[in-house]
């Protein structure tokens, strides 16, 4: 990091070997000969477009004469937002280590060797609770003579173990009672009230039911970000998040007949006497319509189409599919008008992204884990908090 940012900088293989006995941590150097490439955002949680990729001939040379070192840069989420990261994304948090577990030794199945193992529980203003693992050195070198220090994260991954947990691991850093204004602010806070305070756990009943894929603020990306970078090749399903507005909706086969039964959702065949569900082995006098939806998006860079299922169209609509047909059949013209007045309207979608092949002809696939409506009172507060971060510093 310098002044302006971060980057991020890898090395393989024997370059790994050249430059890992000159670099240490904290101190200041010259670089030069490094390769510039676009950044592997799921590898990265740094605000960068761009990485370094250190080869054979990267010079790399201490400055020994440096004043002004800039300090770390964080990208704070706060502990209830937590929930809205997806399983596997990386983030920064800082917080109070209510609680410290002794160190315990886990052995790995994959290199055959034991590890150590400590789990701090932290705590912020936002009045929830999670555990963090360190592992390693991390975990040996922890103080614990020093009670309730305040911990800046950077680059810890999110875990969905019990609703959400965070964990260190390789490139990961921790920073006990950093000089920031964050961390004076938590101080404050605990030692005036929050130690008397009760705090709440991510469980997974109170993340809506679920622990899957949900919409990522932090990890938003353009649909022409998410064509150029490859997702879902090759044959590698990927998730990522982005804000787009409907511009068209397919209106043919927009539904398909389903078993009525709870939990099935099953393609029920109409016969003489009614619908007959395959799995179900029953006959039901009608089916429950479902939506079948494939729609196109648009954002700044481009357009895309999306795959969802019944919730999204019980989303866009308004109302079930069963409602849908029942007006498409009465009057066209209100069906029509329904379907116009779908377009034009903005969400925030989280995607899947997946390779398949059909009728000999290989294409990627763009499927809606979940979308959410715009709440323009918490775009605003998002935006103000912006402003008074670290980084409008």
């Amino acid at each position: 990091m310098d002044d302006s940012g971060e980057i991020r900088g890898t090395a393989f293989n024997t370059v790994v070997d050249e430059l890992y006995p000159k670099l240490e941590e904290g101190k200041v150097y010259y670089i030069s000969k490094a390769r510039v490439n676009l950044a592997k955002k799921k590898f990265s949680n740094l605000n960068n477009d761009y990485e370094l990729g250190f080869e054979r001939n990267t010079e790399v040379e201490e400055c020994h004469e440096v004043t002004n070192v800039p300090t770390v840069k964080y990208n704070f989420v706060p502990l209830d937002a937590l929930g809205e990261l997806n399983k596997d994304a990386l983030c920064d948090v800082i917080g109070i280590v209510k609680e410290a577990s002794e160190v315990t030794q886990v052995t790995s199945a994959k290199h055959n060797r034991q590890i150590p193992k400590r789990e701090l529980t932290l705590v912020d203003r936002s009045g929830f609770s999670v555990r963090m693992t360190l592992w390693g050195k991390q975990a040996e070198q922890y103080n614990e003579s020093e009670t309730t220090p305040v911990i800046a994260f950077k680059g810890v991954k999110v875990g969905d173990f019990g609703g959400r947990s965070l964990s260190m691991f390789s490139s990961s850093t921790m920073q006990v009672n950093p000089d920031i204004a964050e961390c004076f602010l938590l101080r404050g806070w605990y030692d005036s009230s929050g130690a008397e305070q009760t705090f709440k756990a991510h469980s997974i009943s109170n993340m809506g039911g679920s622990s899957s894929f949900g919409f990522n603020r932090a990890d938003m990306h353009s649909l022409e970000e998410v064509k150029q970078a490859g997702y879902g090749m090759p044959d590698k399903p990927e998730q990522f998040s982005a804000r787009a507005t409907i511009m068209h909706i397919r209106s043919e086969n927009i539904s398909y007949p389903a078993c009525p039964t709870s939990g099935c959702n099953k393609k029920v065949i109409q016969i003489p006497d009614g619908w007959r569900c395959e799995k179900c082995n029953q006959v039901f006098p009608a089916p429950e319509h479902r939506y079948i939806m494939s729609m196109a998006v648009a954002d700044y860079s481009g357009q895309a189409w999306l795959q969802g299922f019944n919730e999204v169209g019980v989303e866009v609509f308004g109302m079930t599919a069963n409602e849908l047909l029942e007006i498409r059949d009465r009057d066209i013209a209100e069906y029509n008008a329904i379907m116009h007045k779908a377009n034009c309207n903005t969400f925030n979608f989280s995607c899947r992204a997946k390779q398949d092949t059909y009728q000999d002809t290989t294409r990627i696939r763009y499927g809606i884990s979940r979308m959410l409506p715009i709440d323009y009172k918490e775009e605003a507060t998002i935006l103000r908090d912006l402003l008074y971060s670290q980084w409008a510093r």
